[in-house]
């Protein structure tokens, strides 16, 4: 015999509450059921207390309409017949939110779930209201925040839907088709960008943001044609949508073309990231993606590179020679102290944004990434006939150093010199560029050149000498600057390049904004770092040739010969200006005020502040540090990660173990334990008899395990036992607590007396010039959260792209 399946009764209940996510999707349901009922605009208001929904659709015609598709869940829409609906299934999200009355016709249906049950009363109006009107009552008032971030959720989701969609007095959706697109066809509308996720509208109501790295851009794309989706309108049925098919398809071209067309310079994340999961999973062109894509990132700085280059980087380090290793900064804070040990030159250092963009967590996990891909490429490699196999390939495996044994055996001693230690004509050269830098450090930190070259304003950084086995320069980001001795005494070699070189330290440290040796580069640092470099370079220019005739004029009171690049630099500069003033032109660099910027002597050296600063510095008047043998720590680092690795591999085994044997748990209980068990499962057992007696509609199936220990341990009174019974608590325990838990509101009424302190210090500074007033943190982050962002940031990035009609 064959039998259909059946649906149990409580299936409205699963209908009700468990599709209903916030009340901005189900008044979102309610708005797609209006376009589906051949609305041309839905008006919409939303209080406090309540909510009201018109639409000049056809509503409900008949008695048997109302009884057929409002009366019953799940009634299928025949094919053709709707835009959105498939099961006539979403309007019971509203019912779970609010006690509603709906208008149609000649008819009135009233819900109230929570006094009614899953029943309505239907009467028969003596006016007729055309279209469909529903009012609601909200079972839990909402706040001033919950309520903007509602109207907020609505505003971002129902974008482009095919209906005028009037909320609160405002008309919140666009035409896509008076839009500009990058490309549209039968099928969709679409959008690209270098960055960001990929936004999908069916129809115009937003589904979801793919991440960039599924297509290796950003973008948008709103479909013309209706999209396969599950049933809570989340997710696209990628495998069997036809539509989707096609829209992918096309949006793929388009992102492939739009990425070969950045060029190789304009290489994005989402790019990266892509190429990443290729290389994984063995698609596409691995020799192109891995000679040709930049998918790992290095330190020092976050630099992006192939992954065949990686590999070179591993084989050739000096102290990883022929043991084919890296290390890997595994965390942020672990950026500073990776960029010192690449710096040194000691290993190639992974930045930590690389596991991310894997999808990986620990070390492990990403050299069993790098084995996958070596793998994949080697059999790609195969299968390939000889003459078609180019690059390196890449013939042997790479072992992990592990990044605490580094971290451990390099010791960093940085301190203050005097320029005493410098010979006379490096230090002619110095005592010539210190005035220039102090002048040029004030200009890059604010201030402005003045006549005579003098700064104004800005900071008066005092420039030092120090000596250090970690970095070129540093400051405290206040008072000093100082350069690395190594790097000033090449002013004696190549004084212009040097000079060159010390000018844009100076415009690094002062990037830095504050301490600069225990801190990383982010990408704040990258912006602050570009702004000074353009902005400031008219100045740079200047102090250089002030630096020039300061060298030059010194070496010519001594009576040495007019040679060297310096001289020759003056010279041409010169020379031009002369060419230029004889045509009526001005000359090159302007010669005004330069006397008194060329006499104009340094600060002197001050003896007691670099001793004070060696106080304060690690390893201040110490012994320099033995030399390390770098080659016995990197093979020491391989060997401590194999350990960890078998240490890791020792402690999952035992985990497993733990698992399989908790089955025999309970025979491990005492003596005591068990008799408590039993005590409870009497209890138990003695309560669910008492419910079977006083709970209307109570059987034995019904009232299960699960049922019996929500009532017994959640209600406190015969009242609450009828009340939780009637709402089913147990299938929805949130709005359970918010009905019964008087803690609940006194934390409400906290949660509100804390959205009164200042905005400023409740958001991230970077929010504030994107949020609209009356928001808060809270309502940001839960609508981020509701347009399928993980970011918050990234949410109100695309919030204003979507609002100004910009790229999004």
């Amino acid at each position: 015999m064959r039998y259909p399946f059946e649906l149990d009764p409580q299936i409205i209940h699963h209908i009700i509450y468990s599709q209903a996510g916030s009340i901005g999707k189900a008044v979102i349901e309610l708005i797609m059921n209006s376009v589906d009922a051949g609305a041309g605009a839905v008006i919409i208001d939303i209080t406090p207390e309540g909510f009201s929904c018109r639409d000049d659709g056809r509503g409900f015609a008949s008695y048997d309409d109302v009884k057929r598709y409002f009366g019953r869940f799940g009634t299928p829409h025949q094919e053709g017949d709707a835009t959105y609906g498939r099961f006539r299934l979403g309007r019971g999200q509203i019912m779970a939110h609010a006690r509603t009355l709906w208008r149609s016709q000649r008819w009135q249906m009233s819900v109230d779930t929570r006094e009614m049950g899953y029943h309505y009363d239907l009467e028969e109006l003596a006016l007729a209201e055309q279209g469909c009107v529903i009012s609601g009552e909200w079972y839990e008032p909402l706040t001033s925040q919950e309520r903007m971030s509602c109207l907020q959720e609505i505003r971002d989701l129902v974008r482009y839907t095919p209906v005028t969609v009037h909320l609160n007095g405002t008309i919140i959706t666009r035409n896509p088709a008076l839009e500009k697109w990058d490309a549209e066809d039968d099928a969709a509308w679409y959008r690209l960008r270098e960055e960001g996720a990929v936004s999908v509208y069916n129809q115009g109501v937003l589904v979801r943001h793919d991440p960039g790295h599924l297509w290796g851009v950003g973008g948008m794309i709103v479909s013309k044609k209706p999209l396969a989706l599950n049933v809570s309108r989340t997710e696209i049925l990628r495998k069997t949508c036809p539509v989707w098919k096609t829209v992918a398809d096309r949006f793929g071209e388009l992102a492939a073309s739009f990425s070969d067309n950045q060029g190789q310079h304009r290489k994005t994340e989402a790019r990266r990231e892509k190429t990443a999961r290729a290389l994984l999973s063995g698609e596409g062109d691995l020799q192109k993606l891995m000679n040709g894509e930049e998918v790992i990132t290095l330190l020092p700085g976050k630099r992006h590179v192939t992954l065949e280059h990686f590999i070179r980087k591993c084989r050739y380090y000096p102290a990883a020679t022929d043991k084919n290793c890296f290390t890997l900064a595994r965390y942020a804070r672990d950026v500073p102290q990776g960029e010192i040990i690449a710096r040194a030159g000691i290993a190639p250092v992974v930045h930590p944004v690389t596991l991310t963009r894997f999808g990986c967590h620990e070390p492990d996990e990403f050299m069993e990434c790098l084995n996958r891909i070596r793998t994949n490429l080697m059999a790609y490699r195969e299968q390939l006939p000889r003459q078609q196999r180019w690059g390196t390939g890449w013939q042997s495996g790479l072992a992990l150093v592990d990044f605490e044994t580094l971290s451990a055996n390099f010791i960093d001693r940085t301190q203050m010199v005097s320029e005493i230690q410098l010979d006379k004509e490096t230090r002619r050269a110095w005592t010539a560029l210190r005035w220039c830098l102090a002048q040029y450090a004030a200009v890059c930190s604010g201030g402005e050149a003045g006549y005579q070259s003098r700064s104004y304003g800005g900071k008066r950084f005092q420039i030092l000498l120090g000596e250090s086995t970690s970095a070129d320069a540093w400051t405290d980001g206040e008072t000093y600057i100082a350069y690395n001795i190594d790097i000033v005494r090449r002013l004696k070699s190549d004084a212009l390049r040097t000079a060159s070189l010390l000018f844009s330290l100076t415009e690094h440290e002062v990037a830095h904004e504050g301490d600069s040796l225990d801190c990383g580069h982010d990408e704040a640092f990258y912006q602050r770092f570009h702004d000074i470099s353009t902005l400031c370079a008219p100045d740079r220019q200047r102090y250089m040739h002030v630096w020039l005739m300061k060298y030059t004029t010194s070496l010519e009171a001594e009576g040495k010969r007019a040679t060297g690049t310096a001289w020759r630099e003056r010279w041409l500069a010169e020379r031009a200006s002369t060419g230029r003033e004889k045509k009526g032109l001005p000359g090159v660099i302007s010669h005004e005020g330069i006397e008194a910027a060329v006499s104009a002597p340094p600060e002197p050296e001050d003896a007691s502040r670099l001793s004070f600063l060696n106080q304060q510095l690690n390893g201040a008047g110490t012994a320099a540090p033995a030399e390390t043998d770098w080659n016995s720590v990197v093979a020491e680092g391989i060997e401590q990660t194999r350990k960890n690795q078998a240490e890791r591999l020792r402690e999952q085994k035992a985990l497993e173990e733990w698992y399989a044997s908790e089955e025999d748990a309970s025979n491990m209980l005492t003596d005591e334990q068990r008799a408590a068990e039993a005590d409870e499962q009497m209890w138990l057992a003695s309560l669910k008899l008492h419910y079977l007696s006083i709970l209307p509609g109570a059987t034995e199936e019904n009232l299960n395990d699960r049922v019996v220990e929500f009532l017994a341990y959640m209600t406190v009174s015969e009242e609450e036992e009828l009340a939780a019974w009637s709402m089913q608590a147990w299938e929805n325990s949130d709005q359970w607590y918010a009905r019964n838990t008087r803690s609940y509101s006194e934390a409400d009424n906290l949660y509100e007396q804390d959205f009164d302190q200042p905005l400023e210090k409740k958001v991230p500074a970077d929010w504030l010039p994107y949020m609209q007033e009356g928001e808060t943190r809270w309502s940001i982050e839960r609508n981020a959260a509701a347009a399928g962002f993980m970011q918050a940031l990234d949410y109100l990035e695309w919030r204003r792209d979507s609002d100004t009609g910009q790229p999004s």
